[in-house]
């Protein structure tokens, strides 16, 4: 958990929600969102009038953008959703279906027909556009947005043809379509293809068509996943990770390990995919924050523009949530066990990839609930941030690592889109 300040501006807050992908780990987030609801008033305003949303914490992004009119009760519909979530609410998870499509992977696989009768994908996610068609009202974004609730929404995919990072955003008349190499802001009013699209993960689930392109995941193609947040507005932010900043325990020296299995692979590449990126850009904006506290004005420019000042706030888990793996691993249906055990997932080092399948309302609960708690543990730094207080950013800002607790000096604000 990392926690940043800097000097303030004289330009009005606009708090950008950072909600990154993550599968069922995205609990997490509705667990720290639960908490800044119960921190500011009954009857306050929506807090973020950004939001911005990639893979599963697209869904999460959705469904607060869809209920910006009353925050409260978008929360208390996610929470909902988390609370009672099963593996049957985003693929089919009965016997016939999970060994259908396996069967039709391998025999295309093995017969060399990929590229004739291939399968569209691994698990059929029907219910998941189900879900979403009945839990979240769409129509109510330009709503917000008419209303003055709602800056901006944006959902984050990947062109399969294009290469690129798309983010589609539903905003204000006065936001600016952008583009950076392979990334870029296209306006178009969201939809249940966005979302499905932005969740899509590789072979796993069927990529969907967008302006006439299939889309995957959003996090795959997405190199600054802070950067749309910027271009819609924002300057702070609110990010919540979904992975524990303690860094992963090495193997003792000479010990001697199995060759990984593919389930462990696979789970090597979701963190990747999921992951690494937010790290390196939050790396990348505190590393310009730091330039341009060095710089004798504080101004630095590039390209023409000088870089915007950002002041932003990180929460992620204070556990390693392999540990919640370990508990709840037996929930998952008796077909995703005996599937997983198949793709050697069954072992130890397989929790990373059980970690964003456990679509189980046991595991989410608990994420929810450590979400809920790590944000409380720093409530006083959410205050700050969304300015709850009249003394609002006169407390020392502070870093919480585990047990620790120490001050990071203040500095001057700075940020690239």
């Amino acid at each position: 958990m990392h926690w940043f300040t800097f000097r303030k501006r004289k330009e009005p807050p606009v708090t950008g929600l950072i909600l990154p992908g993550g599968g069922a780990r995205n609990a997490y987030q509705a667990g720290v969102i639960k908490a800044v609801a119960e921190l500011i008033p009954a009857h306050a305003d929506n807090p973020f009038p950004v939001i911005c949303g990639t893979s599963s914490g697209a869904i999460n992004a959705a469904m607060l953008a869809s209920n910006a009119l009353n925050f409260r009760e978008g929360v208390r519909r996610m929470t909902g959703i988390w609370e009672n979530f099963h593996c049957g609410k985003v693929f089919r998870d009965d016997a016939r279906t999970a060994i259908s499509n396996t069967s039709r992977w391998l025999l295309a696989f093995l017969s060399g027909r990929m590229g004739v009768e291939r399968p569209l994908s691994v698990l059929d996610n029907t219910p998941l556009r189900l879900m979403l068609e009945s839990h979240i009202r769409l129509a109510r974004i330009q709503q917000s947005i008419d209303c003055g609730a709602l800056r901006a929404l944006s959902i984050t995919a990947s062109g399969y043809d294009s290469g690129s990072s798309v983010t589609y955003y539903q905003g204000v008349d006065d936001l600016v379509p952008w583009e950076r190499s392979r990334r870029f802001g296209l306006p178009q009013e969201i939809t249940i293809d966005h979302l499905m699209a932005s969740t899509a993960i590789p072979m796993v689930f069927p990529a969907i068509k967008l302006n006439g392109e299939y889309h995957g995941d959003g996090s795959m193609r997405e190199s600054a996943p802070l950067s749309p947040a910027l271009h819609l507005g924002a300057n702070r932010l609110l990010i919540i990770g979904a992975r524990s900043p303690a860094p992963d325990s090495v193997t003792a020296a000479g010990r001697e390990m199995p060759y990984p299995s593919p389930g462990q692979i696979t789970g090597y590449v979701f963190d990747t995919l999921f992951m690494d990126s937010l790290d390196a850009d939050i790396e990348r904006l505190n590393r310009i924050n730091h330039t341009i506290s060095q710089t004798r004005d504080g101004r630095v420019v590039y390209q023409g523009k000088a870089l915007r000042q950002i002041e932003f706030l990180v929460i992620s888990p204070s556990r390693d949530i392999g540990e919640l793996v370990d508990l709840h691993a037996g929930d998952l249906p008796r077909t995703v066990r005996t599937l997983l055990k198949a793709f050697g997932a069954a072992t130890r080092g397989a929790r990373p990839l059980l970690s964003y399948l456990l679509f189980e309302a046991p595991y989410c609960r608990d994420l929810l609930e450590m979400g809920y708690q790590d944000a409380m543990r720093v409530s006083g730094e959410i205050r700050q941030l969304l300015e709850l207080e009249e003394d609002a950013g006169k407390a020392p800002p502070i870093a919480v690592t585990g047990d620790k607790i120490h001050l990071i000096p203040a500095a001057p604000r700075g940020g690239v889109a």
